[in-house]
């Protein structure tokens, strides 16, 4: 019986070969020691893997894991209204803290926002108070369009470094206040006038109480749906917010928007 050759193994291949190395360490209970990053780019070395690469592959990987997040979505109303956090995320080519400068700067002066809450790699912001802010806000003579400090109750910015010359960005807009004007607005307001009308019908004509009762569950639903369709051009316009902030990010252009038209301005 002749000796076997040397084994080669096409990428593909080695990491079938890896993934079933790994289910074999955690079924027989071997513990695999915890790995340096130093570690891991010299074993990514003997298999091929450009320290370039490797690096790139572990700033994701911190990036993905390392971050604290300061708005989380909670409740029921996310799941019967629409969640209220709209997030935009783009990789950057520039530094992150040439990104976390511009961001705060336009922040401040272009978005009338105020820091709440400051971490390593994020920062919280809610909309300037006060009446001289609001005034600006409401009038916006300048045609600025404030549109996260009108629209959001809050707004995370995390800027995550991936190299010296590029970087993670995720903008989150916390779209709370928004929602529950709609639905308690036009969805609790119209149903609880389908529920007094509802109400008036039967004491008014007490052999229909039927018709009264499909009556008032189905004017309740309308009621929802177009509060639900109401929020849903506010997500739609606040995602076109974000994501164009992050396009003028990408492009190295100046982060303040263009002006509004003067319908814009008083719609």
């Amino acid at each position: 019986m002749g000796e076997l050759g040397p084994l080669r193994l096409s990428r593909e291949e080695l990491e079938i070969v890896i993934r079933r190395a790994a289910e074999i360490e955690d079924r027989y209970g071997a513990q695999a020691p915890d790995l340096s990053e130093d570690d891991v780019i010299r074993i990514a070395g003997e298999v091929g893997l450009s320290e370039t690469s490797v690096r790139r592959a572990l700033a994701e990987h911190r990036a993905a894991a390392g971050s604290e997040t300061l708005l989380v979505e909670r409740g029921w109303a996310s799941r019967l209204c629409g969640p209220a956090l709209i997030a935009a995320t783009r990789r950057i080519p520039e530094s992150a803290g040439e990104v976390t400068r511009a961001l705060r700067d336009h922040f401040r002066s272009n978005e009338g926002l105020r820091p709440v809450r400051q971490l390593k790699t994020g920062s919280l912001w809610e909309p300037e108070s006060g009446m001289v802010a609001s005034i600006l806000r409401s009038v916006d003579v300048l045609g600025r369009g404030y549109q996260l400090a009108k629209k959001a109750r809050a707004v995370e910015m995390r800027v995550i470094p991936l190299s010296e010359e590029e970087c993670q960005v995720t903008l989150v807009a916390d779209l709370g206040n928004e929602r529950a004007g709609w639905f308690w607005g036009l969805g609790m307001g119209g149903g609880g006038s389908a529920v007094a009308a509802a109400s008036v019908f039967i004491v008014g004509l007490p052999s229909l109480p039927a018709v009264a009762a499909v009556g008032t569950p189905v004017f309740l639903a309308a009621s929802v749906g177009l509060a639900r369709s109401g929020y849903g051009r506010s997500v739609e316009k606040m995602n076109l917010v974000l994501n164009g902030i992050l396009d003028r990010l990408e492009h190295g252009e100046a982060l303040e928007a263009p002006r509004a038209s003067w319908r814009e301005l008083f719609s």
